[in-house]
């Protein structure tokens, strides 16, 4: 059975394997990693605030 890690983990587990590397690559994915956690809250938040509206409305 093989360990779930996170992409967090697996980045630092990894660089070392890289020497040459710059670390943009590890910077890059961990704005994006970062990004995708603030829209998962927004997109939960929403529907906690009702601003996404019902099932059956209007969207004008």
């Amino acid at each position: 059975m093989s360990k779930n890690i996170t992409l967090g983990e697996f980045i630092i587990e990894n660089k070392s394997s890289f020497p040459y590397s710059t670390g943009e690559l590890s910077k890059l994915l961990n704005g994006i990693r970062l990004e995708a956690k603030m829209v998962n809250h927004e997109v939960n938040k929403a529907s906690l605030v009702d601003i996404i509206g019902g099932a059956g409305d209007v969207n004008v």
